[in-house]
């Protein structure tokens, strides 16, 4: 990675906060296959309070294909320790992406004019919608993320916009509108597509700064077909999310492939690679209020792995864990757990 692109002014220079964790606490592989998580019969609630004990943040990957309810992110909420924080993936439809027909909500299905059509593979278009979707999908999501905002658990909200979706004037018009929809949260946007690179680069940063959006900065694989690893600061927050360098995962989705998260994101960081990522957000420090770094090459404990070292890195006085004393309290909150509500000890 090249030296960021610092765009924002702090007000004073301030010791910044490091924050690195997850794209995911339940990806697929990284329990099917992983070992970072002691047993496999672990409830939700056992692996996000295993998960806290390594990590103090995490994306929520979910929320892209549903808007979680307001239960479950207070259950988030009140599963993790004081000072953790959630940073929320937006809902497709706020992203440029077509939806999963088999999945709509019923409010969605209702809004569907009749002349909709399924698109290949079971998406409904994007454009179907119309305003009155995205206006739902906005204040579905607000409501969902009041506890976390309430809890001081909320993080950014990441936009990742669709491969498709091109630097233009009406794209610039909808950036421009989701603080409003938003008030008073970190809107972290995510480009794949690479005309807001190149001759438009310094056009799409200052436009963030002006807006008071936050640039995410990607780590991915070199090539021309995907968006450059170009590090900036546009707001007073600053987000990495490595995905991983396997060109030939990348590839398989651009040639139509379907290749599954595992295939795509298999990708283990060498600790050089890691120093390059760590010495970039590390020149950050003392311009950003916080950083964060996402891991998100997914394919069984590779982002475990290089999450932890990326900590080992970045923060002087950080020290995992000893995992043997936790899976020891694992097991003696199961057992409190199971025992009749008389005899659990207050």
């Amino acid at each position: 990675m090249n030296p960021p692109i610092v765009l924002y002014e702090p007000p004073k220079r301030m010791r910044t906060d490091y924050r690195v964790g997850l794209s995911a606490w339940t990806d697929k592989s990284l329990l099917e296959e992983g070992t970072f998580y002691p047993r496999k019969t672990m409830t939700p609630e056992e692996r996000l309070w295993w998960y806290s004990r390594f990590f103090d943040m995490v994306e929520v990957n979910s929320t892209f294909y549903a808007v979680p309810s307001v239960d479950t992110a207070t259950a988030w909420a009140e599963r993790t320790p004081a000072g953790f924080l959630f940073n929320v993936k937006a809902f497709g439809l706020l992203t440029g992406h077509h939806l999963d027909a088999a999945r709509l909500p019923d409010a969605l299905r209702t809004i569907l004019p009749a002349t909709a059509r399924k698109q290949q593979r079971g998406r409904v278009a994007n454009s179907a919608f119309g305003e009155e979707g995205r206006a739902w999908a906005f204040q579905e999501l607000r409501k969902a993320l009041q506890p976390l905002r309430e809890a001081d658990k909320l993080g950014y909200v990441l936009f990742q916009f669709a491969p498709w979706v091109k630097f233009s004037d009406e794209a610039l018009t909808y950036l421009g509108t989701l603080l409003r929809h938003l008030p008073e949260s970190v809107i972290a946007v995510e480009f794949r597509n690479r005309s807001w690179f190149g001759a438009h680069t310094d056009a799409t940063l200052r436009f963030l700064g002006e807006q008071g959006l936050t640039y995410v900065s990607i780590d991915g694989p070199r090539s021309r077909a995907t968006v450059p690893s170009l590090p900036a600061l546009t707001s007073p927050t600053a987000v990495f999310r490595l995905h991983g360098r396997n060109f030939q995962g990348h590839l398989k989705q651009l040639q139509g492939k379907q290749p599954t998260v595992s295939e795509k994101y298999d990708y283990l960081y060498s600790d050089k690679e890691l120093e390059e990522i760590a010495r970039t957000a590390g020149a950050l420090n003392g311009e950003a209020e916080r950083v964060y770094l996402a891991m998100n090459n997914n394919n069984r404990d590779y982002p475990v792995v290089n999450g932890l070292k990326l900590k080992e890195m970045l923060l002087e006085d950080w020290h995992p864990p000893d995992r043997e004393s936790l899976v020891e309290e694992l097991e003696a909150r199961r057992t409190r757990s199971k025992a009749p509500a008389g005899k659990r000890r207050r």
